[in-house]
């Protein structure tokens, strides 16, 4: 599904990337950790989501999007950041280290992809202190278990994503809210597709962007959104590569139902994501937050 695509963005960045750096653009291709389409520049519209990076010799990364979801359970001294599972499984592999990983959130935030994809326009990083994912992550296709945590040494002073309630989109779907005109939000860091005559092509965002995508299905782990050629003719967005992790948000609300998982190959149709009210996701967070 997203290899298609992640292989096209590396063509076009492969030239500039040499050493550690190659080595964690192939994991991240075989994880799929997925920009925002058919976006606009989110500003201050929603400050808790940041873009996770990686530090290789002195310059830092894109790896994935998540969100500050506040302080962690028993430890007000320890900020969580929300994101998918593959976005910090990898790290043994890649003989990385925790401290390696950082976290953004500034509106301006992008990457130069001409020399690597090395990132720009942040001024404020957070560190690590500690990851941890669901050990069952990718034991099963129905049920990837795709959640994890970057718990930072510092908390954050910003308003954190909402977590929702147990079988929120369940209830949405018996009182019959989940429909094709019902749209999501996207929010995240991820490469930028554009799709014109001569075949789609990929771009940096302009910091950190924003778009909305149709419901598509419910599954009892998935959350499926029509992206960019939806059944309406078009015009709506979808996500990216490197933006898995980021938030699939209740519009005109700071809700996230579910986590940017995974796309089918050009960031083009369809777009799938881990849901966030079940109770897989539940247990796995309860160990970290404070849960609604």
């Amino acid at each position: 599904m997203v290899a298609n695509m992640q292989r096209t963005a590396r063509t076009r960045v492969r030239s500039a990337l040499v050493g550690a750096v190659a080595v964690v653009a192939s994991l991240l291709a075989v994880s799929a950790a997925l920009a925002i389409g058919n976006g606009q520049p989110d500003g201050n519209g929603h400050p808790y989501v940041g873009m996770l990076a990686a530090d290789w010799f002195g310059t830092k990364y894109p790896v994935c999007s998540g969100s500050y979801a506040g302080e962690r359970r028993d430890d007000p001294d320890t900020g969580v950041f929300l994101t998918a599972g593959h976005c910090v499984s990898w790290l043994s592999d890649a003989g990385a280290t925790v401290g390696q990983l950082y976290v953004t959130f500034d509106s301006t935030a992008t990457y130069d992809l001409a020399t690597g994809a090395a990132v720009t326009g942040a001024t404020t990083w957070y560190r690590a202190r500690a990851v941890a994912f669901d050990p069952a992550l990718n034991h099963d296709r129905a049920n990837a278990k795709d959640y994890g945590v970057v718990l930072l040494e510092h908390t954050v002073d910003i308003d954190p994503v909402k977590l929702p309630t147990a079988g929120l989109l369940d209830e949405m779907s018996a009182r019959g809210e989940l429909t094709p005109t019902t749209l999501f939000g996207n929010v995240g860091y991820g490469i930028v597709p554009n799709f014109g005559p001569g075949g789609p092509t990929y771009a940096a965002p302009e910091g950190r962007m924003s778009s909305s995508s149709a419901f598509q299905a419910l599954t009892k782990s998935w959350l499926k959104l029509l992206m960019n050629s939806d059944a309406r003719g078009g015009g709506l967005g979808g996500i990216c590569l490197w933006d898995s992790g980021s938030p699939k948000l209740i519009p005109e609300t700071d809700t996230a139902v579910a986590l940017t998982t995974d796309a089918d190959g050009r960031c083009r149709a369809e777009n799938t994501n881990q849901r966030l009210d079940v109770a897989d996701a539940r247990a796995f967070l309860g160990r970290y937050l404070d849960l609604p």
